[in-house]
C-alpha cells in the first residue's frame, strides 16, 4: 500500500480536478463489486462514510483493509492505531457501508457490551467490535472474546475489530485466533504535513473555508488528536464559515485561543505585543500599546481581563484605550491602513514560529 500514497493523497487534493485515478485505488478497483467504486467510496462528503476521512500516509493502510472487508475480501482485521485518529470513524464508515448499501445485516458494538451477555446467540453476519483493548486486561474478558474469534474464524464470519494503542503488540496477536488469517493494518497520528490534508477535508465536510496560514498554524502548533480538530473547526463554524483574509484568520485564532493551551510555546496575547513593540519606528506617531490592545480586543476577540493581565493595566483601561483606538480608526482611511499592516506582520510571525 506504501507505494499508492503518494498518489491516494494528490487524489485528495487535485486528482477529482484533473480526472486523476491513483494506481492503488484502480488495483483496488478491481477488487470491488462493479457497480460501487472505490474512488467514490474514498472521496464522497458524506459523514461517517469513508470518504469524509482523509486518506493520509498515515492511515490510508487501515482505509485500505476496511474497504477490503466491507467488500467481503477482508474477512479478519484488526484496526490498532492511537486514540482520536478515526478507528471509530472507520468502523462507522464499514457499518454504514455494509447495512445501506449492501443490505448486510452487521452488529456495531463494542466488545464490552458483546461479552455483556455469555448467554448471547453468536452473530451470523459481519461483527464490527470497537474498544477492543478492553479485554487485553481483563483475562475474563481476554478468554470470552478468544473463544468468540476462534467460533467465528472457523465459521468465516466476518469480523473486524479496532484497538486503541500505538503499535500491534504480542498480546494484541495473541488475542487473535489463526492469526495468518487476519489482516492487521495500523493507523498512526497525523504528522503536521498530514494535518494539513485532514484539516482541508474535515473543513469542507462542515462548509468552512479556511486560509493557507490559518490551516499551517493550526496543523504545526494545535497539539491533540483528531477530535481536537474537530472541535476546533465546529467552534469556528459557530461563528461563521469564510476565514480567508486576514482579519478573519486573526479572528479565527482568537477564537480558537483555548485550543492551543496544550502548546506550552503558544500565546497569542504576547505575540501581538512583541509584534507591536517591534513596530515602533514603523508606526511613530500612534501608541503601538493602543494598536496592540485594539487588536486584541477587537480584532481578535480576546477577553478584557486577560489582555489587561498580559499588558500589565487594568481591564477598564485597557477597554478604554481599546475603544478609543477603534474610533480613530474607523474615522482614518490611514490608520485603518496601519491596522491591516498590523495584522499581517502579527500572521506571519505566527506563520514563522
Amino acid at each position: 500500500m506504501k507505494a499508492g500514497v503518494e498518489s491516494v493523497v494528490k487524489m485528495t487534493t487535485i486528482g477529482e480536478a484533473e480526472g486523476q485515478r491513483p494506481s492503488e485505488v484502480a488495483r483496488l478497483e478491481t477488487q470491488l463489486s462493479s457497480d460501487v467504486k472505490i474512488s467514490k467510496v474514498l472521496f464522497e462528503r458524506k459523514v461517517n462514510t469513508f470518504g469524509s476521512l482523509a486518506a493520509l500516509p498515515s492511515n490510508v493502510e487501515a482505509i485500505e483493509a476496511a474497504l477490503m472487508f466491507s467488500a467481503g475480501h477482508n474477512p479478519f482485521v484488526a484496526l490498532v492505531g492511537p486514540s482520536g485518529w478515526g478507528k471509530t470513524h472507520l468502523l462507522n464508515a464499514v457499518s454504514l457501508r455494509l447495512t445501506v448499501e449492501q443490505q448486510v445485516t452487521a452488529e456495531r458494538t463494542t466488545v464490552s457490551d458483546y461479552l455483556a451477555n455469555p448467554m448471547r446467540p453468536e452473530v451470523a453476519g459481519p461483527l464490527i467490535l470497537d474498544d477492543a483493548q478492553d479485554a487485553l486486561t481483563k483475562n475474563r474478558l481476554k478468554q470470552s472474546l478468544r473463544i468468540s474469534l476462534e467460533r467465528r474464524v472457523k465459521c468465516g464470519k466476518p469480523t473486524i475489530l479496532a484497538f486503541t494503542a500505538p503499535k500491534p503488540t504480542r498480546a494484541l496477536r495473541a488475542l487473535l485466533p489463526s492469526a495468518r488469517d487476519w489482516t492487521i493494518a495500523t493507523m498512526g497520528a497525523a504528522e503536521p504535513a498530514e494535518r494539513v490534508l485532514l484539516l482541508h477535508q474535515m473543513s469542507t465536510a462542515e462548509g468552512l473555508l479556511l486560509s493557507p496560514r490559518l490551516s499551517k498554524v493550526i496543523a504545526d502548533q494545535m497539539h491533540g488528536n483528531g477530535r481536537t480538530l474537530a472541535g476546533a473547526l465546529k467552534r469556528l463554524r459557530l461563528s461563521g464559515t469564510n476565514w480567508l483574509d486576514p482579519n478573519a484568520t486573526l479572528r479565527a485564532f482568537g477564537l480558537l485561543d483555548p485550543f492551543f493551551a496544550d502548546n506550552g510555546s503558544w500565546d497569542l496575547k504576547h505575540k501581538i505585543l512583541k509584534t507591536a513593540e517591534q513596530s515602533r519606528d514603523l508606526y511613530p506617531k500612534i501608541s503601538t500599546l493602543d494598536l496592540a490592545l485594539y487588536t486584541m480586543l477587537h480584532e481578535a476577540g480576546l477577553s478584557e481581563i486577560t489582555v489587561a493581565r498580559s499588558a500589565g493595566i487594568e481591564p477598564a483601561d485597557a477597554y478604554l484605550r481599546a475603544s478609543s483606538f477603534k474610533t480613530y480608526v474607523q474615522d482614518s482611511d490611514g490608520l485603518a491602513l496601519v491596522v491591516r499592516q498590523f495584522i499581517e506582520s502579527v500572521l506571519e510571525s505566527l506563520i514563522k514560529d
